[in-house]
């Protein structure tokens, strides 16, 4: 016992004598920052990836806002306010300058860009809620889309937004409160104000990021990618069945990610969300499943369109479109490694053979149609 103690004391000694030990810091890895370009600025899962960097540069991002807002708001210079707000969002993106440059690119009239920057203001938990769905109200009306600024304008008025006596006046919602859509959508409003449904259903609809088209589902993902993904919690189980094994009990393999929202139009809204098998970690295949909803959230249709959900079947990576086509290819992978001597695993894919193609269209009602799959011989 006595020569232990006094080797142990030894050798503490001969450590702190003469120069300091080396640090040295084990199984170490730096994170890679993400790098935001400007033409990612509504690639939402590469913004959330951003938004994960340990380094902040919120200082000058809020300078650029201010900068944007007095160009905006007081200099009417709307080049310059998209000069800066665009700045501000590249060093930090926020909901705020997401909004505004909403508000912008309306009154420039550009409403594609308008409302895929609304709809990352929404992903980026805006406040208030309710006067950014009353924007979107505005912007669809604008362009006399008057089913969907009705939709939208129901939604404000249930989320709180209350200030009837504009609504009856705003100019921006001449088209629709010239239309049929506006007294329901009033009316519906004010019933529904009290009944949490259609907000739940919002609240789980707004997490969905904007898709930046072509949009590319690919069949993994990098560290940052995955970390950046947001997980569904299982109080929106209705809209995500599948949360739930075939013993109605809860699923607790898998988990479910929040992607995107590629489409949407008057009858119908697609949302595409990640299953992943949560006992395989990090390397675990991906599913990117979509499915279709009425605007109230009742299910229409439901459909596996990229990735697999284990490593021994088929890869499909798809190419989303504009116009509601989905271009799917069929690989099979090959591996660096026998996987029947050893597994799958950290075992590297060298290659993929294609095995075929085909395409997924979304119908007008919202059903999802694959065509018959053609051999790449």
């Amino acid at each position: 016992m006595s020569h232990r103690l006094i080797y142990f004391g030894l050798s503490l000694f001969m450590v702190s004598c003469g120069d300091p030990a080396e640090t040295i810091n084990v199984n170490k890895t730096e994170r890679i920052p993400v790098v935001l370009e400007d033409d990612e600025l509504f690639a939402s899962n590469k913004v959330l990836a951003f938004l994960q960097n340990e380094k902040k540069f919120i200082e000058d991002a809020n300078a650029f806002f201010l900068k944007g807002i007095n160009s905006f708001r007081n200099k009417k210079d709307l080049d310059s306010a998209d000069y800066y707000l665009r700045k501000s969002i590249l060093k930090e993106p926020t909901a705020r300058a997401y909004f505004e440059l909403g508000n912008l690119y309306q009154n420039k009239k550009k409403f594609g860009e308008a409302l895929l920057a609304y709809d990352l203001a929404e992903q980026l938990d805006y406040q208030p809620f309710s006067k950014l769905l009353y924007n979107k109200s505005c912007l669809y009306s604008i362009q006399e889309k008057n089913e969907m600024s009705g939709k939208y304008l129901e939604y404000a008025i249930q989320a709180g937004y209350n200030n009837i006596e504009h609504i009856a006046k705003d100019s921006d919602l001449k088209s629709l409160r010239e239309s049929h859509y506006y007294n329901e959508a009033v009316e519906r409003g004010l019933r529904g104000t009290s009944d949490a449904k259609n907000l739940f259903w919002l609240s789980f609809k707004k997490e969905f990021g904007p898709a930046n088209f072509p949009q590319k589902l690919k069949q993994s993902m990098n560290i940052e990618e995955l970390n950046a993904l947001k997980y569904i919690s299982f109080d929106f189980e209705k809209y995500i069945s599948e949360m739930r094994n075939e013993e109605f009990s809860r699923e607790v393999s898998k988990g479910f990610y929040y992607f995107s929202q590629p489409y949407e139009t008057e009858k119908f809204v697609a949302l595409i969300y990640v299953v992943k098998d949560e006992f395989m970690g990090e390397l675990a295949p991906l599913t990117y499943r979509m499915a279709t909803f009425t605007h109230e959230g009742k299910l229409i249709d439901k459909k596996d369109i990229a990735g697999s959900s284990n490593y021994s079947e088929e890869l499909k990576e798809a190419t989303l479109t504009k116009n509601r086509v989905i271009n799917v290819k069929y690989f099979k992978p090959i591996y660096k490694e026998d996987p029947d001597l050893h597994g799958f695993y950290d075992n590297e894919i060298i290659k993929k053979n294609l095995l075929g193609s085909t395409t997924i269209t979304i119908s007008a009602n919202g059903k999802i149609v694959e065509e018959s799959l053609k051999n790449a011989n």
